[in-house]
C-alpha cells in the first residue's frame, strides 16, 4: 500500500458548492491497491468536455469560479516543495478556490479512479507507477491542451503560455494528433564524473567513443571501476548510453525507425555496431560488480564514493542524492562521447515531467490556471532552487546562480542543441510490453549471457509481434 498525503487548502472566501466527488471518497479510491497502470474505463464527457465558470478575461482566461481543486503528484520521500510556492501563487489569485494535493510514492492508485470516472482535476505522470497516458488518450480519458496553450502567459499576457515556453513542448505532449501533456522539466540525461578527482588523477574527459575505451582502460588499471549504473532500472543504461549511441554511430533516424516499427529496424547497422560497442564494456570487465542487483540509489552511492569513474544519469542526479555528496566532490555533466568528435556534444534532451487533465476532471479551469502559475518565471526559478533541475520556461535562468552541477548540466544542454535537436525516441512510451523486452535484453548484453546476434533477434521478434498484433494502437512520427 502507498502512502498518500494530502495537503488541503480551504478557500479564503465564503464556502462555494462542492465538487462533483467528495475529497474523502477521492481519497478512498486512491487507497485501492494492486490494479494494473493501464486505463480501462471509458471516458465520459470526452476531452472536449466544456466546464461551467466565470466569465472569461485576460486575467481569468479559464473562467475559474471557486469549488474544489485537486492534484495528485508522485512523493518520492523529499516532498514536492517547489509545488508548495506555486500553490501558494495560485491561492494568491484565486483565493475562492479550494485546493487539495495528494502526494503518493506509488501513481498506479490513479487507476481505479478512472476505472470509475472520478479521476482528480490534475496529475503529473512521472514515477513509480506511472499511467500509460497513450492508452488514456487514446481512450479520450484526457483533455486537449490547446486552449491552455492560447491562453495569456503568467508574467506576459502579451504573449501566450506557449510563446513563454522553450521549443519541444508541443511534441513531447502530443499523442496522435492531440496535445494532452505538459512536460515542464529540461530532461537531459549525461555521464557523470568527479572533476575533482579526474584533476587529481591527470585524467581528461574524452571526447570519442575510442578515448573512452583508452581511458576507462587506464581507470581500470588504477584499482577503480570505470562504470556503474543500476542493472534494476535498465531505462538508465537503455536511455543515458545505448540511445545516444547509436544516434552518434548512425543519426537519429534510426530510432524514428524502430518507433514506427519499420521491417527490420533492429537489425540497423548502427544498432548493431552500438550493441558491440557497450558489450566491450562487460568483455573487457568495466563495470562495477554487482550493478545487476543495484537500484539507482545504490548505484550512484558507489559512484559517489569512488567505486566507479562514469555513471549515466539524468539531470536530477545532484537533487536525487544530496544528502550523500561527499565534500569536494565535483559533479560533471558531459554528453557520452561519440564514434566521430562532431557529435560529441549531442546528449538526449527535451520536456519531461508531463501534467494531465483528465476529461473528466470536475473543475478543469482551475486545473489549467495551476498549470498557468506553474509556468510563471517565479515559480520555474523556485523549482530550480530547490531541485536543481531546469525547466522549460524560456529565459528562466539565463540569470540564476545555481550550483556548479547545474551550471555543467545547462552548457551540456546548450552545446547539444547547437549540434542539432533531440527528438525524443517514442517506442519506449508508445509501446510498454515491446519496451519491457528490448530493455530486458540490453541489461542481458551488458550484464548477462547474450550476444550481439541473441540481442538483435530477440528485439527484431519483439518489435515484430508488436506490428501484427491488432490489439496495440500504432503510431509513427
Amino acid at each position: 500500500m502507498s502512502t498518500l498525503r494530502t495537503d488541503v487548502r480551504p478557500a479564503r472566501s465564503a464556502p462555494h458548492p462542492s465538487s462533483r466527488r467528495s475529497f474523502l471518497g477521492l481519497a478512498a479510491a486512491l487507497g485501492t491497491a494492486g490494479l494494473s497502470a493501464c486505463a480501462t474505463g471509458g471516458a465520459h464527457g470526452g476531452a472536449d468536455s466544456e466546464s461551467s465558470g466565470a466569465p472569461t478575461s485576460q486575467d481569468n482566461p479559464f473562467g475559474v469560479d471557486g469549488g474544489e481543486f485537486s492534484a495528485f503528484v508522485f512523493d518520492g520521500g523529499d516532498g514536492v516543495k517547489h509545488l508548495d510556492f506555486t500553490q501558494e501563487l495560485f491561492e494568491e489569485k484565486r483565493p475562492e478556490v479550494t485546493t487539495k494535493i495528494v502526494r503518493a510514492e506509488d501513481l498506479s492508485t490513479l487507476q481505479p479512479q478512472f476505472v470509475n470516472q472520478t479521476p482528480p482535476d490534475l496529475f503529473q505522470n512521472s514515477g513509480a507507477g506511472s499511467l500509460d497516458v497513450n492508452s488514456l488518450a487514446t481512450n479520450q480519458q484526457l483533455a486537449s491542451l490547446d486552449d491552455l496553450m492560447a491562453a495569456p502567459s503568467w508574467d506576459d499576457p502579451s504573449i501566450t503560455v506557449e510563446e513563454s515556453l522553450n521549443p519541444g513542448v508541443r511534441e513531447a505532449g502530443t499523442v496522435g494528433d492531440q496535445l494532452v501533456g505538459l512536460n515542464t522539466t529540461q530532461y537531459a540525461w549525461a555521464i557523470w564524473h568527479d572533476a575533482a578527482l579526474f584533476a587529481d588523477k591527470g585524467w581528461e574527459m574524452p571526447r570519442t567513443w575510442d578515448e573512452l575505451m583508452a581511458l576507462s582502460a587506464t581507470i581500470k588499471a588504477d584499482g577503480i571501476y570505470p562504470w556503474a549504473f543500476t542493472g534494476m532500472h535498465a531505462n538508465y543504461f537503455e536511455q543515458g548510453v545505448f540511445q545516444p549511441l547509436v544516434a552518434k554511430i548512425g543519426g537519429q533516424e534510426v530510432w524514428r525507425n524502430v518507433d514506427n516499427l519499420e521491417d527490420g529496424a533492429w537489425q540497423q547497422d548502427a544498432i548493431r555496431e552500438a550493441a558491440e560497442a557497450v558489450l566491450q564494456l562487460r568483455t573487457d570487465e568495466l563495470i562495477l560488480p554487482g550493478v545487476a542487483q543495484m537500484t539507482h540509489i545504490q548505484s550512484q552511492t558507489s559512484w559517489l564514493n569512488h567505486e566507479a569513474a562514469f555513471i549515466p544519469v539524468g539531470a536530477w542526479l545532484e537533487n536525487e542524492m544530496k544528502s550523500a555528496i561527499p565534500e569536494g566532490f565535483e559533479l560533471t555533466a558531459t554528453a557520452l562521447p561519440a564514434p566521430e568528435e562532431s557529435l560529441a556534444d549531442l546528449t538526449p534532451n527535451n520536456p519531461g515531467g508531463g501534467w494531465y487533465v483528465p476529461a473528466d476532471a470536475s473543475n478543469r479551469p482551475a486545473a489549467f490556471e495551476f498549470l498557468r502559475a506553474l509556468l510563471s518565471r517565479e515559480s520555474a526559478q523556485n523549482s530550480a532552487e530547490l531541485t536543481n533541475a531546469v525547466t522549460m520556461v524560456k529565459g528562466a535562468h539565463d540569470d540564476q546562480e545555481l550550483s556548479p552541477a547545474f551550471s555543467t548540466i545547462t552548457t551540456m544542454i546548450e552545446k547539444s542543441n547547437a549540434v542539432e535537436a533531440w527528438a525524443p525516441v517514442k517506442y519506449d512510451s508508445w509501446y510498454p510490453s515491446m519496451v519491457e523486452e528490448t530493455r530486458a535484453a540490453l541489461i542481458k548484453l551488458v550484464l548477462g549471457d547474450l550476444d550481439v546476434e541473441g540481442f538483435l533477434s530477440r528485439c527484431q521478434k519483439k518489435a515484430d509481434e508488436t506490428k501484427t498484433d491488432d490489439a496495440i494502437a500504432k503510431q509513427t512520427r
